[in-house]
This record gives C-alpha cells, structure tokens and sequence, in this order.
C-alpha cells in the first residue's frame, strides 16, 4: 500500500514578486533541499522492507522523490506564470510527521507545500491546483508505458512500477476534494475536469497496486 501523501497550493498574504517563471527565492531553496531529504529519507526506509535489489531501491526511491518535487514545482510554475509570486515553504509539523516517518511504519508525507499570494481568481487558483497532480499523472503514464518492455519480475520492472503506483497514488489522494487537499480548489472550479482526472487518477491507482502487484 503506498504511504498517504498529504499535499496542497496554500495561499499567505505575501506581494507578488516575479513574473518570471521558475524563479527561486534562497530561502526557498534550502526549504526545497531540506524537504527533498526527508521525502528521500522516508522512500528510502519505505522500501527496505520491499525485495529490491539495491539498483532497484535506488530507483524506486528516485521515482518516490521525483513524485513529490515535480508536484510542487509543478504548483509554483503554473502560478508564477500567472504573475503570482509562489515558492516551496517547510512547515514545522509536516516536517516533524515526515521526520517520523522514516522510522515508523506509517508513512505521512508531507514536509511543505507551495505558498501563493498575488491577485489570482478561482480559475487560476483551479488551474495551479490541477497542476501537481497532473504531472504526477503524466509520470505514471510514462512509466506504464515503458514496462512491456523491462520483463515482468525484473528489478527494473518492479521499481518502474512501485514509481508508477506512487505517483498514481499521490495523484488521487491529492485529489480528493477536502479543503486541505488540491482537489478542493479543483472541484470548486471545475468539476467536470475534477471527476475527469479523479477518474484516471483513481483507476491508475487501482490498476497498479492491484492488478500488476507491485512489490
């Protein structure tokens, strides 16, 4: 079962800075890297228990962080190129549970988030919402589409799939349309296109935790 990633777009009463996209702030960087540590801390201890070949755990970790960071910058890029000013931000106790999580067998992810502010109305705060997890959507896709070809039962198979289950995971969870989480901004906005990605992201989830059995 893959560990409940708890992500989301939070919004703080902060001046729009750049309309440059991808511009990184230094504070923002040492949250990034500190944040990017404890998510690979944690995959790291999530699959030791797993059957993984030590190529293979440092991929399947590799596939578990990438989910996280490209969520994230996923959130930012969008924003900034709506003008917003966005950056990454640890938060104390994601943090901590995060901490936590790299010894014990629950896993709780989620370190930091996205911080936005600048003029930004529902349609835009829907769109940078949908972003996170429609990269992690386009991931898993990738993914799939690669294994026909690494021969089930391979090391490469099942690290290619733990990826494809994490980030589908990741996606549907983050989803789900509860005030904290994105899929809240996203139903409010759309729910056509809400019910739409939920779907998709619900039926990778599915497919591959259940019917391919990851490790």
């Amino acid at each position: 079962m893959a560990p409940p990633f708890a992500q989301e777009t939070k919004s703080v009463l902060l001046p729009p800075r750049s309309r440059k996209a991808f511009r990184f702030g230094s504070a923002e960087k040492n949250h990034l890297i500190i944040g990017t540590a404890l998510v690979t801390s944690a995959g790291i201890s999530f699959y030791l228990g797993a059957t993984f070949s030590l190529p293979g755990l440092i991929l399947a970790t590799v596939l578990f962080s990438t989910g996280f960071i490209v969520h994230e910058l996923a959130h930012k890029y969008v924003a900034q190129g709506y003008g917003l000013w966005a950056e990454f931000r640890l938060n104390l106790t994601g943090v901590l549970l995060t901490a936590l999580s790299v010894f014990s067998p629950l896993k709780f992810i989620a370190p930091g988030a996205v911080m936005i502010a600048g003029p930004a109305d529902q349609d835009k705060m829907g769109r940078t919402a949908l972003a996170g997890p429609v990269v992690n959507i386009v991931i898993t896709t990738i993914l799939l589409a690669l294994m026909p070809a690494l021969g089930r039962g391979s090391w490469l198979f099942d690290a290619v799939l733990a990826g494809a289950s994490i980030n589908s995971f990741l996606a549907v969870f983050n989803l789900i349309p509860v005030s904290i989480f994105d899929g809240h901004k996203v139903f409010s906005w759309n729910r056509k296109l809400w019910a739409a990605f939920f779907a998709v992201s619900l039926a990778m989830t599915v497919y591959t935790t259940f019917v391919l059995h990851p490790v």
